[in-house]
C-alpha cells in the first residue's frame, strides 16, 4: 500500500480458515473438523446445499435431505448415546434441534463464528450438535447416492460364482479348492465362508470411523474367507486363485493387502530348504508341510520376532472384478421402437402422436450393458489362527465395539468431553 493511499485494509481476504485448508490440501477428514460452517444466512445455507448437489426447489430432494436429518438423529441415539449404547454419552439432543423443520437452519446452527462463545454457552452447544448431525447426514447421502447399491445381488452373484465353481467336497466329505478330487493343484479346506450383505447401519458406522468417508471406499461389501488346515496351505490357496485366474494380480488394490500370517522371507527360505530335502529323499512331502508350519509357528512364538502380532492373523487382500449387468430397459425400448412403426399405420391422432414420440428415442444413448469394476475382500487363514482370531481382543464383536467408539469420538467431537460414564 502506498503511504498516501486511503484504501482500507480488508483482512477478510487473509482469513484462510486453516481447518478447511487442512481438509482440502492436507489430507484431513471433514469428519474430524470441529469448526463448523461459514454459513451466516438462509441464503448462504441454500447456496451450500445447492453446491452439495441438492435442489431445494425440488420437493422430493428437499424431503430426502430432511429424511437424512431424521435418520441421523436416530442413528446417533442408537449408537452414540446412553442408554441405547451402554458405553455411549449421557446426553440429550437439544429440543431446538429436535424441533427443526428446515435443514438450512441446521447449517445456521453449525456456523463456525459461534466458536468464540463460551464452551458451555447455548450457541456453542447447538453448534456442536449441528456439526455432529451434519457429519452423519453427509455419510448417509453418500450411501444413498452409490449407484452400485441397487445392483448388489447381481454383483455378489457374479463375484462369488467364480469361487463356488472351484469349491467341492470329495467322496469322504472333505472340502477342497480344486477342479476335481484328484486335481494335483487341490488344496484341502477347513471352511469356505462368504460374508452376508452389510446392514445400512453397519455401513454407516464403518464409514464414520474411516478418514475416507464415502461409500465407494467400502471394499468388503462382498467378502470371502478360506480357512485351511495349515499356513502352507493358506499360501497354496493364494497360488491356486492366481494360477486359475480367479484373481488377477493387476486387479489387486495394493494399499489394501495385509499379511500378518506368513512372513514371506522366512517362508521362502524354509520352503526352499524343505524342497531340497524332499528331492534328496530325506523327508516326504507331508513332512515338508509339517516342517514349514512348525518353523512358522516357532517364529510366531519368538518374542523378538518383528513380524509377531498378539492379535489378528490373516492374509487379506482386495481384488476387483469387472461386473457386467444387462440394462433391464434396453430390450423394452427396442420393443417399443418396433411398436412405434405399427402405431404410425393407424388412423388415431393419439397413436400418431405416440409414434412420433417413440421415434425420438435414440438407443445409441442407452447402454445395453452396464459394466464397472467392483472391489471385494478375500481373507485366507489357517485353522489355528482362525480360532484365535475369533476370541479375545481380536473377536469380531470387540472389533465392532472399537469401531463404534472411534466413530463416536470423531462424530461427537467436543460433546464427548466430560460426558462418558
Amino acid at each position: 500500500m502506498n503511504p498516501g493511499s486511503t484504501s482500507k485494509f480488508d483482512g477478510k481476504k487473509y482469513d484462510f480458515r486453516w481447518d478447511v485448508l487442512d481438509i482440502i490440501i492436507s489430507g484431513r477428514s471433514s469428519i474430524d473438523s470441529q469448526q463448523g460452517f461459514q454459513v451466516g444466512s438462509l441464503e448462504d445455507a441454500e447456496r451450500f446445499i445447492s453446491s452439495y448437489g441438492f435442489n431445494f426447489e425440488n420437493p422430493i430432494e428437499k424431503a430426502e435431505a430432511f429424511g437424512h436429518f431424521h435418520e441421523a438423529l436416530n442413528f446417533i441415539r442408537k449408537y452414540f448415546l446412553w442408554p441405547d449404547n451402554p458405553e455411549g454419552l449421557r446426553l440429550e439432543i437439544p429440543r431446538k434441534v429436535l424441533e427443526l423443520t428446515d435443514v438450512r437452519e441446521l447449517l445456521l446452527m453449525a456456523n463456525y463464528t459461534l466458536a468464540g462463545q463460551s464452551q458451555d454457552g447455548p450457541g456453542t452447544l447447538l453448534r456442536n450438535w449441528a456439526c455432529s448431525i451434519l457429519k452423519v447426514m453427509h455419510t448417509i447421502a453418500h450411501i444413498d447416492q452409490d449407484l452400485r447399491s441397487g445392483y448388489f445381488a447381481d454383483i455378489q452373484q457374479q463375484i462369488l460364482d467364480r469361487y463356488y465353481r472351484a469349491i467341492h467336497r470329495d467322496g469322504e466329505g472333505q472340502l477342497y479348492l480344486g477342479e476335481r478330487d484328484e486335481d494335483p493343484a487341490r488344496v484341502d479346506l477347513v471352511a469356505f465362508e462368504t460374508k452376508p450383505k452389510k446392514s445400512r447401519e453397519s455401513t454407516l458406522v464403518k464409514l464414520l470411523h474411516k478418514p475416507e468417508n464415502v461409500a465407494e471406499d467400502i471394499f468388503d461389501r462382498v467378502g470371502i474367507r478360506f480357512v485351511t488346515p495349515s499356513r502352507l496351505q493358506a499360501i497354496q490357496v493364494v497360488k491356486y486363485l492366481k494360477d486359475k485366474m480367479i484373481i488377477l494380480p493387476p486387479n489387486i488394490k495394493p494399499s489394501r493387502s495385509r499379511n500378518t500370517l506368513v512372513p514371506l522371507d522366512v517362508f521362502r527360505d524354509s520352503l526352499a530348504k524343505g524342497i531340497a530335502q524332499v528331492e534328496a529323499g530325506k523327508i516326504t512331502e507331508s513332512q515338508l508341510r509339517a516342517q514349514v508350519d512348525d518353523e512358522l509357528i516357532h517364529l510366531e512364538n519368538d518374542s523378538s520376532n518383528p513380524h509377531s502380532s498378539k492379535f489378528y492373523r490373516a492374509i487379506q487382500f482386495t481384488a476387483r472384478q469387472l461386473v457386467k449387468l444387462k440394462n433391464p430397459i434396453y430390450d423394452d425400448l427396442r420393443e417399443l421402437k418396433s411398436l412405434g412403426k405399427d402405431l404410425r399405420e393407424t388412423d388415431s391422432v393419439a397413436a400418431g402422436k405416440a409414434a412420433r414420440t417413440i421415434e425420438k428415442i435414440d438407443l445409441k444413448h442407452i447402454q445395453r450393458e452396464i459394466r464397472f469394476f467392483y472391489p471385494y475382500e478375500v481373507q485366507v487363514v489357517d485353522q489355528k489362527s482362525h480360532e484365535e482370531n475369533e476370541k479375545g481382543r481380536s473377536a469380531h464383536s470387540e472389533y465392532k465395539k472399537a469401531q463404534v467408539q472411534t466413530a463416536l469420538r470423531r462424530v461427537m467431537g467436543a460433546l464427548v468431553h466430560g460426558t462418558r460414564t
